[in-house]
């Protein structure tokens, strides 16, 4: 396809480093805001429960709308629908900022959500127009490890605007990354869809139907959901465990997230590095070693210490090891449906993030006194992944 459209390699090049630079906003909307989330339970004289739903009401927003997303980029072309969705982005952040109340903040999370949906899809998809082969495994590549960066820096930049500047200035910053982007797509990318298809809901219903029969396929996405879990209720609890309860500023707690985002990505390398290692191997080493670190974290919370030592590493490595089971259990579930590839790509990712966003609700229910709850909701975590493991996947 890319030959139909007579790009020159600058230009694939230039496309290939605007999609990196996109595809790291979804993951900074997510998590820059976190060390502000006290703050921002503060601003609106709120419940840390309410603040905390504005978390799940973007990532809902983005799960849902992956299912539809991709039909409308191939009927609309790529162009017109990233540059409304940024458009919608920004009006939706701008409301936010002069928000009247905690319950327009969350509706308004939930539209930013949509738009950041329906800009991520079309644009992973430019990969697919104007690459084949081994140059777009190349650049998926590059996607991965962009997508990682957002959500790695964008709570340790968040604790230094928490800090110095106020709730608000996290989401200036996103509106300046969006002005930045929105410039780059309107100037300098052309239209790289070849051919449009019509919008059919039910060919589209058709496909997923036939996805969703599969028993095994939305257990995999169940289970790496949960996986994603431990990220998700560490995400909502912590913002105010290290600043309410353990009285640090925003900055110790952007420091701290940032070394979650590494411990993710470290795990992603560690699997990579150990590719020709069994992964069944794999896969139970990290989940009984998850096991273990839950047990430590939940007997010493239990009997009553506190500190951030005990909160970060045992997360640390929780995280990490599920950042080794991840990526396996995701390449067999790509695997599936070749002949519904993009289908079965939004319905598997759709299921993750519902997964997530369900983890970042039931995380507003837990009492931020001790470590003790955070301790018993790991658990909880990883005694569902050990018996989907073991009864059903392996």
């Amino acid at each position: 396809m890319g030959n139909e459209l007579q790009l020159s390699n600058r230009q694939k090049t230039f496309f290939g480093v605007l999609v990196c630079l996109i595809i790291p906003l979804s993951g900074m909307s997510t998590d820059i805001y976190l060390p502000s989330l006290p703050a921002i339970a503060q601003h609106f004289q709120t419940g840390k429960s309410l603040s905390q739903v504005t978390v799940t009401s973007f990532v809902l927003a983005l799960a849902l709308s992956q299912l539809i997303a991709g039909p409308v980029s191939d009927a609309m072309g790529r162009k017109i629908l990233i540059l409304t969705a940024l458009f919608v982005q920004f009006l939706a952040i701008v409301a936010i900022i002069y928000s009247p109340t905690i319950q327009w903040m969350i509706g308004l999370r939930f539209l930013q959500g949509l738009g950041a949906a329906f800009m991520m899809v079309p644009v992973r998809a430019i990969n697919m127009d104007v690459l084949s082969g081994h140059a777009l495994k190349k650049q998926l590549n590059y996607n991965t490890i962009s997508f990682a960066i957002g959500p790695i820096i964008a709570p340790f930049i968040g604790g230094y605007l928490q800090h110095h500047f106020g709730w608000q200035s996290n989401f200036y910053f996103l509106l300046i990354y969006i002005i930045i982007v929105s410039g780059l797509v309107l100037l300098f990318y052309r239209e790289t869809l070849s051919f449009r298809h019509s919008f059919s809901i039910r060919h589209l219903w058709k496909n997923y139907d036939i996805i969703l029969r599969n028993f095994y396929f939305l257990l995999l996405g169940i289970f790496l959901g949960t996986l994603w879990g431990y990220v998700a209720i560490f995400n909502i609890t912590a913002p105010f465990l290290v600043q309410t309860v353990l009285q640090r500023s925003a900055i110790t707690y952007g420091h701290i997230a940032l070394l979650m985002g590494v411990a993710l990505f470290l795990g992603n390398i560690i699997n990579r590095l150990s590719f020709y290692m069994d992964k069944k191997i794999k896969i139970q080493g990290a989940l009984w070693s998850i096991s273990l670190l839950t047990l430590i974290m939940l007997i010493l919370s239990g009997r009553g210490h506190l500190s951030l030592t005990l909160l970060t590493i045992p997360t640390f490595f929780i995280i990490f090891f599920s950042g080794i089971i991840i990526p396996i259990l995701m390449g067999e579930a790509m695997i599936f449906f070749p002949e519904l590839a993009a289908s079965a790509n939004a319905c598997f990712f759709t299921l993750i993030w519902l997964t997530f966003s369900l983890f970042t609700y039931l995380a507003t229910w837990i009492k931020i006194h001790s470590l003790f709850p955070l301790a018993m909701a790991y658990l909880c975590i990883n005694l569902f992944c050990l018996i989907a493991y073991y009864g059903f996947i392996r």
